[in-house]
C-alpha cells in the first residue's frame, strides 16, 4: 500500500500518534522507542497498545518492520531503500542506491512464477562508532574474519 492510501480500517488517536511518531522520526525506532515518544503525547497509553498497534499497522502495510538482533525496529519509510547494520550495537541506517535496485529488480525479473514488486538488501558490519570503540587490534581481527 502507497503510504498515502487510506487503508480500510480505523484511525484511532493511538494509530494516528503511533504513525505520526514514525513518519517524523529519522531512524528505525524499537517498540520501546515509538512508546517513548508517543507516550509524550498520550499519556496514557500502555506499551502493550504500542505493540499491538504497530503490529497491525504493519499487517495493513502502513509500516515495514525490520528484525535486527531479535529486536523489532519500525519505519514508515517506503521510498525503496537499504539498510546498514551495525553486528555490534544493533544500529540501523538506511542506504540509498538506485543501481542496486535496478540491479536487483533485473534479477528478479528473471524469477519465474513469482512477481517480484520490491527488494531490500541489508549490509551487516561494524559501524564508525563501534569500530573506533573497539580499537585497532579488535577491529583488524574482525575485519580478517570477514
Amino acid at each position: 500500500m502507497k503510504p498515502t492510501e487510506k487503508a480500510d480500517m480505523k484511525y484511532t488517536n493511538q494509530r494516528v500518534e503511533i504513525l505520526t511518531f514514525l513518519r517524523e522520526h529519522d531512524g528505525h525506532p524499537t517498540v520501546d522507542e515509538v512508546y517513548d515518544g508517543v507516550r509524550q503525547k498520550l499519556t496514557r497509553i500502555s506499551k502493550a497498545t504500542v505493540y499491538k498497534n504497530l503490529k497491525f499497522l504493519t499487517g495493513k502495510g502502513l509500516l515495514e518492520e525490520v528484525n535486527v538482533k531479535g529486536v523489532s525496529r519500525f519505519e514508515a519509510n517506503f521510498i525503496p531503500h537499504h539498510h546498514l547494520i551495525c553486528r555490534e550495537c544493533g544500529s540501523m541506517e538506511d542506504f540509498n542506491s538506485e543501481q542496486l535496485l535496478d540491479y536487483s529488480m533485473k534479477i528478479a525479473e528473471e524469477i519465474e512464477g513469482f512477481t517480484i514488486v520490491s527488494t531490500s538488501t541489508n549490509f551487516y558490519g561494524i559501524c564508525k562508532k563501534c569500530k573506533e570503540s573497539m580499537g585497532s587490534k579488535e577491529s583488524k581481527k574482525f575485519e580478517e574474519n570477514t
